[in-house]
């Protein structure tokens, strides 16, 4: 009996450790929990994207470059693209940023310079459009809206001189965009996705069939060139796949990293908060067992 009483004093602490043990660990567990916890979607909205266009087949190859106006040696974006090609998006912090393109490889100062103002949640393509001695920059506000599941939807993009406007039609004859002027984009409209035509020609001219592939659940701007061979569409992705994003890498701000919020985050902040609540659990039944 005697060794029985002396014995019991000795679990006591134990036990408290234990619980103390426990609550920490379902402190921290939360806390990580919390942290990985998907932005909400307020937030999520007011991101902005940017991405850079090369519209006019008078300037060539370009070297394009986004600087912040707050910060002017803080360039966020460059990008090496030749007539008709459009960058990546890159997320950016609304604001205002200088818009430059310096002959590749050169020092000479750059021959176009501009500044815009990023507003936030919005998605901006910046374009040169033409030719080079007026060096001029324009800029389209992109619409990624998700199309039906079973539908592409798409704009155009007319960078095709001499013509200074374009008719559009599609397949069936329908009017995708009506006069559209050089270095400017159409409305949105929804086609069927799969091999297709379009009709592309000067307002009151004859037309050209021009081929184009869509794929559904796409969001794309077709982009309309001309050269020797005269007038051609090329198909740019904006966003697609199941949730609508844009394609290729995105950064955020101004070079920091960032993690995307999607399920797996999702399914991992849940997870840390069940093993955060059974650790309090434990926690408390340590400490009622004193």
């Amino acid at each position: 009996m005697p060794a029985r009483h002396l014995a019991r004093p000795a679990v006591a602490p134990r036990r408290r450790a234990a619980a103390a043990g426990s609550g920490v660990l379902a402190l921290l567990l939360l806390a990580v929990g919390l942290a990985l916890a998907p932005a909400p979607a307020a937030a999520a909205a007011a991101t902005s994207m940017l991405r850079l266009a090369q519209l006019s087949p008078d300037q060539g190859d370009l070297e394009l470059t986004v600087s912040s106006v707050a910060n002017p040696d803080d360039t966020v974006l460059i990008a090496a693209l030749g007539y008709g090609e459009l960058s990546d998006y890159r997320t950016v912090e609304a604001g205002d940023y200088v818009i430059a393109t310096p002959p590749p490889g050169s020092t000479e100062p750059p021959m176009v310079s501009k500044t815009i103002s990023v507003q936030p949640g919005a998605t901006t393509t910046v374009a040169t459009v033409g030719p080079r001695a007026e060096g001029a920059v324009t800029s389209f506000t992109d619409d990624l809206t998700a199309p039906d599941p079973t539908q592409a939807r798409v704009r155009v993009i007319n960078a095709a001189p001499p013509a200074t406007q374009l008719d559009v039609r599609g397949p069936s004859g329908e009017q995708i965009a009506g006069a559209l002027a050089l270095g400017a984009a159409g409305p949105y409209t929804t086609l069927a996705p799969g091999e297709t035509r379009l009709s592309v020609g000067p307002v009151g001219a004859p037309a050209a069939e021009l081929p184009v592939t869509l794929n559904a659940n796409e969001v794309s701007s077709i982009v309309l060139t001309s050269g020797d061979g005269g007038l051609k569409a090329r198909v740019v992705v904006d966003a697609g796949g199941p949730s609508v994003v844009p394609p290729g890498p995105v950064h955020a701000g101004f070079g920091g990293a960032a993690i995307e919020a999607g399920p797996y985050r999702a399914v991992s902040s849940t997870v840390l908060v069940v093993l955060a609540a059974a650790a309090a659990l434990m926690s408390a039944r340590f400490a009622r067992s004193r």
